[in-house]
């Protein structure tokens, strides 16, 4: 995962200095001067050991934003974005939306021998510069002060490099009209099978409102699998190389996108029968933050702008199956130092739900992001609910609950690489189950902002009364925590089954405008019987089996989407040819 805190004098961050070539001997001598103000005791005591030709991976953080702040250019926000901040954010546009100026970028690049990301949260960029570069760089009066960019080596998930077949499950939901095959299980602890069956699964056809918009931060994606063939993707984009090339490319590990891969097949996935996933209906962007392989060091820039551009591209939920604790020390962890903590932080404070593991660090403690105390932390239970050994415990350095909840993480089911499925284990695969719980519950109520899902998800969740540091407030219920007021008194579809014809009859508690429209079971509109129409009390219609071009439908299940403002109510409908 990409995580960094890179603090001034802090002498973790030594042990994964990410420096490409450092060679001992002919050291450059101390900077002065500027530099000697504005660079890091750990980057100062970098350059003392290094060659003046070697390179160094840097944050340069900028003093201002120059004249763009003063001539008011516009903030780097997406209409979408800007929607969700006034829906359930910091509507107000402030500094962190504003672009970073363009001509300090400029005159840093004649330094740089390459300028990875520019942030615009933290008004910095990060640069790749041979040594002898950084004390003129430093002489810059826009620049406020030159830090190394931390780097680690990822620790793999349990068992998750590799596919194993799926445990047995419980018996599945008879009555369902999905086959969520060997998903079941992990779908069912967190109550969200009910939803799946009312309709919702992030499309936003149910309830009359926009798709909810997912970004997943990983190693990268593959979507060639049977199971992923209908994930609605908008963007995608590869911060490692930057281009927009997530899947695996010339020089990439065999196995850098298989990580990336099993979490979308966790909360996207789509093949009845053998997987669902609970928000396959949802939009997704896909960011490639994280490079794969014990040799290579990650670096936090990469996460850092993965969450900026969700946030710029309107993002609902961003879920992150990734870590970053060994350039830290535990007193660390205060939800306020790692930089992709504050960075999850102020994507929160914009109406963004972050989703992140909570680690596979067992005793040992936590890992950032999953610190923050806007990001919903997600540790690993089994089947029965029982806290798997490696799922990380808390608390917080300032003493804050952690894991926020749990959800299956032993066995759970997605796809392989190759072909067919297996069972992975890891707070990774936690975290997406949950984050598409979050997408289902703003799919039905879009105006809740993260706290307010916060508050009532942990008045809801398994362990609600007595949270602690190994489960946090439990298991979330989605059905639980969804329910909407009812606005419907009585409704129906008769006969149901039907085979020619069935009637829509709708008993109202107070008059309303009313929508009624058909869906398939994948969230596509068939057909609209009622478009806002003034209903006193009730109202009846009919539905043929036909869609918008009078052709008639397939036989399967569909549902009859009553809108009622901003609730809806669902009715299945079977059609028997």
């Amino acid at each position: 995962m990409v995580l960094a805190a890179i603090l001034a004098g802090a002498e973790p961050a030594l042990a994964g200095l990410s420096v490409r070539g450092a060679v001992a001997g002919a050291a450059l001598p101390s900077p002065g001067g500027s530099s000697a103000r504005k660079c890091s005791s750990s980057l100062r005591e970098l350059l003392a050991a290094t060659r003046a030709a070697d390179t160094i991976a840097v944050w340069i953080y900028l003093a201002d934003r120059g004249t763009a702040a003063r001539a008011g250019d516009a903030p780097c926000l997406s209409a979408r974005a800007a929607h969700r901040r006034v829906l359930r954010g910091n509507a107000s546009v402030g500094s962190l939306d504003l672009p970073v100026q363009r001509a300090y970028v400029d005159s840093l690049r004649d330094h740089a021998a390459r300028i990875r990301h520019v942030s615009r949260y933290f008004n910095a960029v990060s640069a790749e510069m041979e040594a002898r570069e950084i004390e003129a760089v430093c002489e810059y009066g826009f620049v406020r002060s030159v830090d190394l960019i931390a780097a680690h080596r990822r620790l793999p998930d349990p068992t998750a490099d590799r596919a194993r077949g799926s445990a047995p499950t419980r018996a599945a939901c008879a009555e369902c009209s999905l086959d969520y095959g060997a998903s079941f299980d992990q779908l069912n602890l967190v109550g969200v099978i009910d939803l799946l069956e009312e309709g919702y699964n992030g499309s936003g056809s149910i309830s009359g409102g926009d798709p909810v918009l997912i970004a997943i931060l990983d190693t990268g994606f593959r979507l060639d699998h049977a199971a992923l063939a209908d994930v609605r993707v908008e963007a995608q984009y590869d911060f490692v190389n930057n281009d927009s090339v997530t899947s695996n490319q010339p020089g990439d590990p065999a196995n850098q996108d298989m990580h990336g891969t099993t979490v979308l097949g966790v909360i996207a996935g789509h093949a009845e029968g053998d997987l669902i996933g609970p928000a396959w209906g949802a939009r997704y962007l896909l960011a490639k933050t994280e490079i794969v392989g014990s040799e290579t060091p990650i670096e936090e820039d990469n996460w850092v702008a993965g969450i900026e551009w969700a946030d710029s591209a309107g993002a609902d939920v961003v879920t992150s199956s990734l870590g970053y604790f060994d350039w830290y020390t535990r007193n660390q962890f205060d939800g306020n130092t790692a930089l992709c903590t504050r960075a999850a932080d102020i994507a929160a404070s914009h109406g963004i739900v972050v989703v992140n593991s909570v680690g596979n660090e067992g005793i040992s403690g936590l890992v950032a992001p999953a610190d923050g105390d806007s990001v919903f932390a997600i540790g690993a239970v089994d089947r029965d609910g029982v806290i798997a050994s490696f799922s990380s415990r808390g608390p917080t350095t300032d003493g804050r609950i952690k894991p926020d909840f749990t959800a299956m993480g032993v066995g759970v089911r997605s796809v392989a690489l190759s072909a067919g499925y297996g069972s992975y284990n890891g707070t990774s695969y936690a975290a997406p189950i949950v984050a598409g719980v979050f997408a289902l519950l703003l799919e039905i109520h879009p105006e809740w902002s993260p706290m307010e899902m916060q508050d009532t998800l942990r008045a809801t969740s398994s362990r609600s009364s007595t949270p602690d540091n190994t489960y946090g407030w439990g298991i979330p219920y989605a059905m639980l925590t969804a329910r909407p007021a009812e606005p419907v008194s009585y409704s129906t579809a008769y006969p149901n089954p039907f085979s020619i014809a069935t009637t829509i009859y709708v008993s109202l508690r107070s008059p309303r405008s009313v929508t009624v429209r058909v869906h398939d079971c994948r969230g596509s509109m068939i057909k609209s019987l009622a478009e806002r129409r003034a209903i006193q009390r009730s109202l009846t219609l009919s539905w043929d089996g036909t869609n918008e071009r009078g052709d008639r439908v397939a036989s399967g299940v569909y549902f009859l989407a009553i809108g009622l403002g901003g609730s809806t109510k669902t009715i299945k409908a079977v059609l028997i040819r």
